[in-house]
């Protein structure tokens, strides 16, 4: 079986991935698609509880360091800038 990536961007993010983790770049695209379809598998509820524990440990986490949440939500490039990423990926 063959599969021809035809998009630059996807094709950079198989490798990038790949790169990152040590991985052949079939092993980086059936782990990035077999957690895509476990987060499918996952009910209603079960994200819902997710994102409540989640909204819950951010909350105690800006407690105990005394932030105020904000509205604004980073962009990608502000989230790769923030952690150290660039095009080739860590600085």
């Amino acid at each position: 079986m063959a599969l021809n990536i035809k998009d630059r961007e996807t094709e950079e993010a198989v490798r990038l991935l790949a790169r990152r983790r040590g991985l052949s770049l079939t092993e980086a695209v059936r782990q990035a698609v077999r957690s895509e379809l476990d987060k499918d598998e996952l009910s209603e509820e079960e994200k819902a509880r997710r994102v409540a524990e989640g909204r819950v440990r951010m909350a105690e986490f800006y407690r105990k360091y005394g932030i105020k949440p904000t509205e604004h939500s980073m962009t990608k490039p502000e989230m790769d800038d923030a952690i150290g990423y660039d095009e080739n990926g860590f600085w």
